[in-house]
């Protein structure tokens, strides 16, 4: 495999590291000369007063020493060329965005020229010799942080004594899997001797806590997703895009199944590929837990990946659209009502982000629906919403739920889910067109693939270490991990425990490749928080409890902090923003005559009587 090279500052020669210090040491010494020269014709009590004066400084030196004051400008020049051109040679190597790189460089090139310009016209123009030491300060300041990034590089990173090579191969491209891939990468990615290689089906890193907002058009879809590549633009990991089918623990062999047309293949194994690894991080995240009830995986929706997005958005806005022209009553309502399966944290925001798109848009787009006739169930087998949760999360939350309409169902559990209607134990069904199962999820059935111990749920036991038994060089993370924590208990599938679990294995890694004695995972629960509506949440952060728009905002700005990506940030906020003022689009996505699985309606047409 070709390796990529994002840290050739750090792999760069003494000699390089040392001229290249050297000239912006020489270069900020100069600066620094040139302005203590021109200070020297006048005096001044506080250093404050500096910036102020060298207007008047440079004006006398300009009349009564020109010679001085020529050669001060040439030696003002000489220092910003000379930063400025190290500069260039050091961002070009440094392992920084592309984009990244030419906004600072384009910054730096334009004060430089507004400060040598005011440097210039100083003695002739009043504004000039007033901004002069201001636009100096700010340049010269400017100039020396744009250097500091690359005299990082190029001095302060971990050693990593080892030169026999090896390869840490990352299966799964989630939270726990990005975050491992990153931390390791940030420690010694730079040695050319360590191959850090993700693989994913999927060629983007999903956020599964904002899908709920894509799947109502509170923010494009595209939004919750972001590149491999992308991300690692700046580092030193390769990303395969492959189906991981089968993991050789004792040959140490992943082997992957690439996606090939029939008539790109001479034979069939050349969809085969494998891969060796020396290190192995598993994972591969979970897949959706029905629980084998009857119907569910046929005719329920999911609220797992990309897709079940924009499925679910479409689902919604034809149910209105069939709503809005049938005669049939019984199916009128049938079409409007919304069941969710599942009252954990998913299970509510989507039930809620359903709730504000019918009474927020649909409702005022469909004149011919009565707004009393959309109904949003809540269907939960236990007796509570967010089982497991803080109870003051949990008092708030069902309050606002009841608050809003959303009809709950508890302590009752789903027997079958069928096409028009959810069955319960007890109790009539729930007439409903559109149902979302979020009730759990289950490990990913690569597991039983890998030749890794599994427990009865189908997750790896692991050590304190993160290490899947009877293997010093495999560790598995996320959901795929079962992991006591402090009280005894499994660790529940979360993301807050899929970040931590990655970012403690990357440097426990980087101990294990440095020959240092590795340190245990001990997870720390920041707190819980969910979204319940518009301009709603209830959060507990760290014991400080908070509900309403102020738990609102700070459920969007942590989300906001963990999303990966700055450009994905800014198009977040402007989503966001845009909501606010905007109304959503409610144009379909996809073929309507493919968004409901059958078009017969149990025997009865949906099309309009003709008037």
């Amino acid at each position: 495999m070709r390796k990529t090279e994002s840290y050739s500052l750090k792999n760069a020669s003494l000699g390089f590291k040392l001229l290249a210090t050297a000239a912006i040491l020489f270069s900020i010494a100069l600066l620094g000369w040139t302005w203590y020269v021109s200070l020297s014709v006048i005096k001044f009590n506080r250093p404050s007063d500096m910036c102020r004066l060298l207007g008047d400084s440079l004006w006398a030196l300009s009349q009564y020493k020109k010679g001085l004051f020529g050669v001060l400008v040439f030696f003002q020049a000489a220092a910003y060329g000379g930063l400025y051109l190290t500069s260039r040679v050091l961002f070009a190597r440094t392992s920084l965005r592309r984009r990244m790189k030419k906004l600072l460089q384009a910054a730096a090139t334009l004060l430089v020229a507004i400060d040598l310009l005011v440097w210039f016209t100083a003695p002739f123009i009043r504004t000039s010799q007033a901004l002069v030491g201001y636009i100096g300060l700010a340049s010269a300041l400017a100039m020396i942080g744009l250097t500091l990034p690359p005299l990082i590089q190029l001095w302060f990173y971990q050693r990593w004594p080892n030169s026999k090579p090896r390869r840490v191969v990352v299966v799964g491209g989630g939270f726990a899997g990005v975050y491992a891939a990153l931390g390791l990468d940030k420690k010694l990615g730079y040695h050319r001797d360590l191959e850090i290689v993700l693989v994913d089906r999927k060629n983007f890193f999903l956020f599964p806590p904002l899908l709920p907002s894509a799947s109502v058009g509170t923010i494009e879809t595209r939004q919750v997703t972001q590149s491999y590549r992308r991300i690692f633009e700046t580092t030193n990991i390769q990303y395969k895009k492959a189906n991981v089918t089968h993991v050789d623990a004792k040959a140490r062999k992943v082997t992957m199944h690439v996606h090939l047309e029939a008539e790109d293949m001479a034979d069939q194994s050349a969809s085969e590929v494998t891969l060796l690894f020396d290190y192995l991080v598993l994972a591969p995240g979970a897949t959706n837990q029905t629980f084998n009830t009857k119907g569910a995986e046929e005719n329920a929706l999911f609220v797992k990946e990309l897709d079940d997005a924009i499925k679910i958005r479409d689902r919604i806005i034809d149910c209105f659209e069939r709503a809005a022209v049938v005669q049939d009553d019984a199916i009128r309502r049938e079409l409007l009502h919304f069941a969710v399966v599942g009252g954990g944290p998913t299970g509510i925001e989507i039930a809620t982000e359903i709730q504000d798109l019918i009474h927020e848009v649909l409702l005022k787009r469909y004149p011919e629906i009565h707004k009393d006739h959309p109904e949003v169930y809540i269907i939960q087998s236990g007796p509570q919403v967010l089982p497991g949760w803080p109870e003051k999360v949990v008092e708030t939350t069902t309050r606002q739920l009841k608050r809003l309409g959303i009809k709950l169902v508890l302590n009752n559990r789903v027997t079958e889910v069928r096409r028009d209607a959810v069955v319960l134990k007890e109790g009539a069904p729930v007439s409903a067109r559109t149902i979302l199962w979020c009730a759990g999820v289950k490990p990913s059935p690569l597991l039983a693939s890998c030749s890794v111990v599994l427990d009865k749920s189908g997750r790896v036991p692991v050590d304190e270490y993160l290490r899947a038994q009877g293997f010093d060089n495999i560790f598995v993370l996320g959901d795929s991990a079962l992991c006591i924590g402090a009280d005894g208990k499994p660790l529940p599938p979360l993301g807050q425990v899929a970040f931590q679990q990655g970012d403690h294995m990357a440097a426990n890694l980087a101990r294990l490749l440095q020959g240092e004695p590795l340190k245990p995972f001990k997870y720390f629960n920041f707190g819980a928080l969910i979204s319940v509506g518009e301009r709603y949440a209830a959060v507990d952060l760290l014991g400080v409890k908070l509900t309403g728009f102020i738990g609102w905002f700070v459920w969007r700005t942590l989300y906001l902090v963990k999303i990966i990506g700055l450009s994905t940030k800014i198009r977040i906020v402007i989503d966001w923003t845009l909501d606010l003022f905007i109304e959503r689009s409610i144009a379909q996505l996809e073929n309507p005559d493919t968004v409901h699985k059958t078009s017969a309606d149990s025997g009865r047409e949906l099309t309009a009587t003709p008037q």
